[in-house]
C-alpha cells in the first residue's frame, strides 16, 4: 500500500505506515513466540495459561491495528472470530489450571471460573472491546461464544449486559456496575439522560476523559514510545468502542460527536448500514458468513479475497463463484475477504 494512500485511508494520524508494516510482522511472530511457549512451560511444572493469555492479547491487538490503518471493515470480521478462538483456548486453560490449583491446594475453586475478572479495570476494558466488536460486526455467533467464557461474570455488570443483552437468550437484569471511571458518562447517556441532547452531551463528556482516565495504563501514550530500535511501536489505535456500540443499541445520534478522534465512526455506520442490531440477536444469520467462505462454497459477497494458505492468494471473485481449494499444509482452504478491497489496475 503507498504512503500517500496509507495517509488518506489510516483512522488515527499516530500510526506511521513504516510502523502499521512492523507491528503487523511483530505481533504475528509474538503469536507464534506464545504458541511454541505453551508446551515450553507445560514441560517445566508451569500450567498458568500465560500462552493463551499472550495469544489472546495480540490478537485483540491485531483487529484494532487494522481498523487503525483503515483496513476494510469486513475484513476485521475473520480477525475478530481469531480473537475469539483465542478467548475460548484461553478459558479452557483457565479452566484446566483451576482444577489443577484445586487438586494442589486442596481448595474449592469456581468450576466455570472465568479469565476476565471484570472487576480489574484493564481486564473490563478488554472484556468491552470484544463484545463491542462482536456487536458492531454483527458476529452474533462470536459475541455468544466470548460471553458464554465468561459466564461466571454474568450479571455483574450493567454496561457489559447492556451491550450483549441483544445477542443472548438470557439478558440479565441488574443495576451494578465496576467501575465509576471513565465510564459514568456513558451509563448517564442511556440511564439518565431524558432527550437526545442530553444523550449527547453525556456522550461527548465520556469521550472527553476517556484517554485521560486511562492514565497509567501500559499502553497510555504508547505512540509516543517507539522501540529503541525503531523496529516496532507499541501502539495499535486508541479507540472507544463501547461509544458506538451504545449509541446504536439506544438509538443515540452520534452527530455532535462522531468526528472525535477515539470515536469509530466508520465502524459505527458500518453496523448501522448492515443492520448488526439484527444480526447479533439469537437465530438471525450472523455476518461472518458474508465475509469468510471454504472452498467449494459458492462466493457470499463480490470483492477481493485471499486466504491464508497461500501468500499473494488475494483476488477477486463474483458473488456466486465457486470459491477454489488451494493445496497447503492448513488442510481446508479458508477464503477471507481482503482488508484491501481497492482495484490495484487504477491505482
Amino acid at each position: 500500500m503507498p504512503s500517500f494512500k496509507f495517509d488518506t485511508v489510516r483512522r488515527q494520524k499516530f500510526l506511521p505506515e513504516e510502523f502499521f508494516l512492523r507491528n503487523l510482522l511483530l505481533l504475528q511472530g509474538l503469536i507464534e513466540i506464545s504458541y511454541n511457549s505453551i508446551e515450553t512451560l507445560k514441560i517445566e511444572g508451569n500450567f498458568s495459561p500465560t500462552g493463551q493469555y499472550q495469544i489472546f492479547k495480540h490478537r485483540l491487538n491485531l483487529v484494532k491495528l487494522h481498523y487503525t490503518a483503515g483496513s476494510d471493515i469486513g475484513s476485521l470480521i475473520a480477525l475478530y472470530r481469531d480473537v475469539v478462538d483465542a478467548v475460548r483456548e484461553l478459558t479452557a486453560a483457565h479452566r484446566e489450571y483451576v482444577k489443577y490449583l484445586e487438586m494442589k491446594t486442596g481448595d474449592e475453586m469456581i468450576k466455570n471460573a472465568s479469565f476476565f475478572r471484570l472487576e480489574d479495570p484493564e481486564m473490563y476494558r478488554m472484556a468491552l472491546d470484544v463484545a463491542c466488536l462482536g456487536f458492531l460486526l454483527g458476529d452474533g455467533d462470536g459475541l455468544r461464544q466470548f460471553v458464554r467464557c465468561l459466564e461466571a461474570e454474568r450479571g455483574t455488570d450493567l454496561l457489559f449486559e447492556s451491550i450483549v443483552a441483544s445477542a443472548v437468550d438470557d439478558p440479565r437484569d441488574n443495576t451494578d456496575f465496576f467501575h465509576v471511571r471513565p465510564y459514568d458518562s456513558l451509563l448517564d447517556s442511556f440511564c439518565s439522560a431524558e432527550t437526545d441532547k442530553e444523550a449527547a452531551d453525556y456522550m461527548n463528556a465520556f469521550l472527553k476523559r476517556w484517554y485521560k482516565d486511562f492514565d497509567g495504563m501500559p499502553w497510555h501514550n504508547a505512540h509516543l514510545k517507539p522501540a529503541s530500535d525503531n523496529s516496532y511501536l507499541p501502539y495499535f489505535g486508541y479507540w472507544a468502542f463501547e461509544a458506538s456500540a451504545i449509541s446504536i443499541i439506544y438509538d443515540i445520534d452520534d452527530t455532535p460527536f462522531r468526528d472525535h478522534l477515539l470515536y469509530p465512526k466508520d465502524l459505527a455506520d458500518w453496523a448501522r448500514a448492515n443492520h448488526s442490531l439484527d444480526h447479533v440477536a439469537p437465530g438471525a444469520t450472523s455476518l461472518a458468513n458474508n465475509y469468510r467462505c471454504e472452498a467449494g462454497h459458492p462466493c457470499p459477497t463480490s470483492g477481493f479475497w485471499s486466504t491464508p494458505a497461500k501468500n499473494g492468494s488475494r483476488q477477486y471473485f463474483k458473488q456466486g463463484t465457486v470459491m477454489p481449494a488451494v493445496a497447503s499444509e492448513y488442510g481446508a482452504t479458508i477464503w477471507q475477504w481482503d482488508r484491501d478491497q481497492s482495484d490495484p489496475s487504477l491505482s
